[in-house]
């Protein structure tokens, strides 16, 4: 059983740094970037004494930075369920609850299929607060991509593996992941966290976009004075607001849209941008931004050094037209990308139905050929036959003759031999 990292890779954080507001970045650039915090590595407690009311707890199955998730079967319905709280050194941390709550409520906001549901929120004895919500059975996009990328094509038979380019499972994944994020923007949700490793596919192809935790509700209140990064409404008339002093960027730096990098204001481009850093690590085995480390990572994210993509999109084997997509929404200014992802989603599905359409074709330029081939064999076999027909008479016909000719002659041989004189026989009469 797999489930999406909420949180992170899953790797116990790194110690902090000597700057209590400094933005805490982990060696792995595709790793999430979160507000700092309390980083002192803490086991969570065995299950012994770790007691959700209503829940039967069955067992850990993952953990990151901030919060840990549990399997387990909720008792009144005896469903699956996941349940998700945060680690125990985030206990009193009234931003970090906050936080918690804001992704459960921006979450439930979006009933979309995409999106995994949440079916409570409550508080755990000790106080923080935990949600159940709905178990993801399945494997990350990106454990899909890496076993795309290592095998070779010759071997690939899961529609969900195929190692083209752009394969058409590959691309309806992304398609559902579109369609998902283009919803959360119709409601002015906006994820800034998308990346392979927060899409998660299920075992009949059912894709879920995870970890909504960074989740920015542009429909919430900011104070002008503020200059918020975030606004985590904990009730109707209360914002907490995180101010930029406290860390420069949230997100993954590999993926992340230059002003995102640079700790600016970011709407749902900033997905488009992410979307299209998806695309490529689809088109080419690589996200958008690569380097030595996270921290040379951030750095061409925030200088928007989309060169080495650019080419390394120009030299893949995809269509012209998702190439041009990911350029697209890959475009440092936010002005020159999609409005949003519904439009991405029509652009892919543009592309899809154009992609069947040639396929149709193709199947119909293909039993045309055949039924031409099929003709061609019939006229050529029905030749042949009568060839082999009109042979067949003229041999029937020569032996006809020939026993025609046979005949006429054993007949004139019969009759030659009747109409011969008889030879005297010597009888009585006749001298010796």
């Amino acid at each position: 059983m797999s489930f999406s990292d909420p949180f992170g890779t899953g790797r116990p954080p790194p110690p902090p740094r000597s700057d209590p507001n400094a933005t805490r970045r982990d060696a792995d650039p595709e790793r999430t970037v979160r507000r700092p915090g309390n980083d002192t590595p803490s086991p969570f407690p065995g299950l012994g004494g770790f007691v959700v009311p209503g829940f039967e707890v069955l067992g850990e199955i993952a953990r990151g930075g901030m919060g840990v998730v549990f399997a387990a079967r909720e008792l009144a319905l005896g469903r699956e369920v996941a349940i998700k709280t945060l680690l125990p050194e985030f206990s009193g941390d009234a931003l970090a609850a906050a936080r918690f709550a804001a992704e459960v409520r921006t979450t439930a906001r979006l009933p979309h299929p995409g999106v995994p549901p949440v079916y409570r929120l409550g508080l755990l004895a000790d106080g923080r607060p935990f949600m159940a919500m709905k178990l993801i059975r399945g494997r990350t996009l990106a454990a899909v991509l890496a076993a795309r990328w290592q095998r070779p094509a010759s071997r690939s038979t899961d529609d969900l593996d195929i190692t083209a380019p752009d394969s058409p499972g590959a691309l309806q994944i992304l398609e559902q992941v579109c369609q998902a994020v283009g919803f959360a923007h119709a409601r002015g949700v906006v994820h800034r966290d998308l990346k392979p490793a927060n899409v998660m596919v299920g075992p009949f192809g059912e894709v879920q976009v995870m970890d909504w935790g960074l989740a920015l509700d542009t429909t919430a209140r900011q104070p002008d004075d503020l200059d918020p990064v975030l606004n985590a409404a904990t009730g109707p008339d209360q914002v907490i607001v995180v101010h930029r002093s406290m860390f420069v960027a949230e997100g993954t730096p590999a993926y992340m849209a230059p002003e995102q990098a640079r700790g600016g204001a970011v709407d749902a481009r900033a997905d488009v941008f992410a979307l299209g850093g998806v695309l490529c690590a689809v088109l080419t085995g690589r996200p958008p931004f690569t380097g030595r480390d996270a921290d040379d990572v951030l750095r061409r994210a925030r200088l928007a050094d989309l060169s080495d993509a650019f080419d390394r999109l120009d030299r893949s084997d995809a269509a012209p037209e998702l190439v041009a997509l990911a350029k697209s929404c890959l475009a440092a200014d936010a002005d020159e990308r999609p409005p949003d992802a519904g439009v991405v989603t029509s652009i892919l599905i543009a592309h899809r139905t154009g992609w069947e359409e040639k396929l149709r074709e193709f199947d119909r330029e293909q039993a045309a050929a055949v039924a031409r081939s099929g003709e061609a064999r019939k006229t050529a076999w029905a030749a042949a036959r009568a060839e082999y027909e009109a042979a067949a008479r003229g041999r029937m016909w020569r032996a006809v003759v020939a026993l025609a000719v046979l005949s006429s002659a054993l007949a004139a041989g019969l009759a030659l031999t009747h109409m011969a004189p008889e030879a005297p026989s010597r009888g009585a009469g006749c001298s010796p």
